[in-house]
């Protein structure tokens, strides 16, 4: 059986989608961050089935079955690991070898070099930036534009010098290939010579969600009065590393947010100037329109798009694009219109933060914003602009699957042209002749319904209080490094009360330990039967904290009251007892 790396492994899982798949045998509800739905694999009447597009999960509250998107294929198609992986790289059009060898030597290797180099580029644009006396310029732009040296840093902002070679001598005393750094986009050739790329610019480095530097963005800087003309921002090439239409700027920051919504604005300075006000939940695209990709990306881990776009006529019409395509892959949005600016930057500079809070708290539902564009384009005092302006608004509701929304549109739609519902109805039904089709939901292995309530499985009913405190322990461990170093300190993986946890523990130690962030699909591919059910409880657990830290230590102390408990129950030395429960009172009572 063919051996595959976990480069090829992680690159199958982030060109599928735990949603998209599942969505063909099960009618999946949106439920919080989360989706549910009746479980394929044992009957029921009452949802208990469960994904999660965050964590591209699945777990069933009711017959327990869980794990990653290939766990769910090999169980729904009935297929060993390596039967289901080729599935689904046939289905994202990855090329699978049976001998990986030639892929890890060519594949592998090529795109390991151009993450390091990227790293190295990046460091060099930074440090030109903060330390060369030739930067003054770059730096006076910066401090124009309010960017804090605090952010300069968080987002590894750089320079790329007014020379023609700076960078490529750089990467090439560094060790790296003219055809690397070409390769990379770094650099190009032209009659024979090689020169930079980005020169003179402010650059935005590019960062994936697992932290790699996969591209660059830069700025240009010159002075528009000496006749220099350059394209504004220029952004690195597609590579085996990088896709514009694939990827989002500072997305890596934003899902770490505790939310359900994103603000998707058009520019690198737009996302850093709301950032360093304190809105984190934001990303830009990277030159392009928005694509179906970005938009299932975005919509892996938040719930509804906010799209908040310069307000010029440019600015709407990309935004109505940006609604079709999201409307396309099955996302909700809302818009945030800025009064007074033309983008978020220039609004916060003027207004102040607090005031940009307000219009993301007023954002209007998308529908609503494409007929009040529809709305200024005809004349409604006249019959003709209120037929042309009914016929426009129906092609607008096509797509809408939401009854409810769709009428109550219709009903205002209505109220203002004073034309009657069932002929605005009528309309609508001709433009919208593509209906939805939902698949009828397969079912394979029947088993018998064990009625579970979703949160027992944190329970003691279901399993002893120390392992129900080390699921949570663990759940909040790996959602964030501080966490994860809280636990570490007082309890080492090795010290957890059962195999699977142990085993989890120190994966998420190590993660974060390495710098990075931990990935439950991945982790669990390491289980299977009954330790999968176990393992993927750790990343169900549903329950909110109000302080995630303070819990933290409430659950190890408890965990260690409980083992502490443990030995004075099996303890028959007096002297040994005496000793134990001198310690328990340390902890006080529950």
């Amino acid at each position: 059986m063919p051996y595959y790396s976990d480069e090829i492994i992680n690159e199958v899982f982030l060109e599928n989608d735990i949603v998209d798949y599942v969505s063909q045998y099960v009618r999946l509800k949106k439920s919080g961050r989360d989706y549910s739905g009746l479980c394929p694999f044992h009957r029921e009447k009452t949802p208990s089935f469960h994904v999660s597009q965050d964590k591209q999960l699945f777990h069933c509250f009711g017959c327990g079955a869980s794990g990653n998107l290939v766990q769910f294929v090999m169980r729904i198609e009935s297929l060993d690991f390596v039967e289901a992986l080729k599935l689904l790289a046939d289905r994202a059009g990855i090329f699978l070898p049976e001998n990986e060898s030639t892929y890890n030597n060519a594949e592998y290797e090529k795109k390991q070099l151009i993450y390091k180099m990227n790293a190295d580029a990046a460091r060099f644009f930074y440090h030109t930036l903060v330390d060369s006396p030739n930067s003054e310029t770059a730096r006076q732009y910066l401090r124009e534009r309010k960017i804090a040296a605090k952010t300069i840093t968080s987002y590894g902002l750089g320079y790329a010098p007014d020379s023609f070679n700076a960078l490529f001598e750089h990467l090439l005393k560094s060790g790296y290939s003219q055809e690397d750094i070409i390769r990379a986009d770094l650099a190009a050739s032209k009659d024979g010579r090689i020169y930079d790329k980005f020169r003179n610019r402010i650059i935005f480095p590019i960062i994936d969600l697992r932290g790699n530097v996969i591209g660059f963005g830069g700025r240009i800087i010159q002075n528009e009065d000496d006749g220099y003309k350059a394209p504004k921002y220029l952004n690195s090439s597609d590579t085996p590393v990088f896709s514009k239409g694939r990827n989002l700027f500072s997305l890596n920051f934003a899902k770490r947010e505790k939310t359900n919504e994103i603000i998707l604005v058009e520019g690198y300075m737009d996302v850093i100037s709301v950032y360093q006000a304190g809105v984190r939940n934001i990303a830009a695209t990277l030159g392009t329109a928005l694509t179906e990709q970005q938009a299932k990306l975005l919509l892996k881990y938040f719930g509804e798009i906010l799209i908040c776009y310069d307000s010029d006529e440019a600015g709407q019409a990309a935004t109505l694009r940006a609604i079709d395509v999201i409307n396309s892959v099955g996302g909700k949005s809302r818009v945030i219109k800025l009064g007074g600016a033309k983008d978020p930057d220039e609004y916060i500079k003027k207004n102040g933060i607090e005031m940009f809070r307000q219009l993301v708290r007023k954002a209007v539902p998308s529908t609503e914003f494409k007929l009040s564009l529809i709305k200024n384009r005809h004349d409604l005092s006249a019959t003709d602009g209120k037929i042309k302006f009914i016929n426009d608004a129906a092609e607008a509701l096509v797509g809408i699957e939401d009854a409810v929304e769709v009428d109550a549109y219709i009903k205002k739609l209505s109220d203002e042209t004073e034309i009657g519902k069932d002929a605005i109805y009528s309309a609508y039904k001709k433009k919208n002749a593509k209906k939805y089709r939902q698949k009828t939901p397969q079912r394979l292995k029947i088993e018998k319904r064990t009625d579970k309530n979703e949160q027992a499985y944190f329970d003691a009913g279901n399993l002893n209080k120390l392992a129900a405190a080390e699921r949570r322990l663990l759940n909040l461990a790996a959602q964030h490094k501080k966490l994860s170093r809280l636990s570490e300190e007082s309890l080492p993986f090795s010290e957890f009360s059962t195999d699977v946890h142990k085993q989890l523990a120190q994966m998420i130690y190590r993660a974060w330990d390495a710098g990075k962030e931990p990935e439950p699909a991945k982790m669990l591919l390491n289980f299977s039967g009954e330790d999968l059910k176990d393992a993927s409880c750790v990343f169900y657990n549903m329950e909110v904290y109000d302080d995630d830290e303070q819990t933290v230590i409430d659950l190890i102390n408890h965990i260690k009251r409980e083992k502490l408990q443990m030995q004075i129950n099996q303890e028959k030395d007096p002297s040994k007892l005496k000793e134990l429960l001198q310690m328990l009172t340390k902890f006080g009572e529950e």
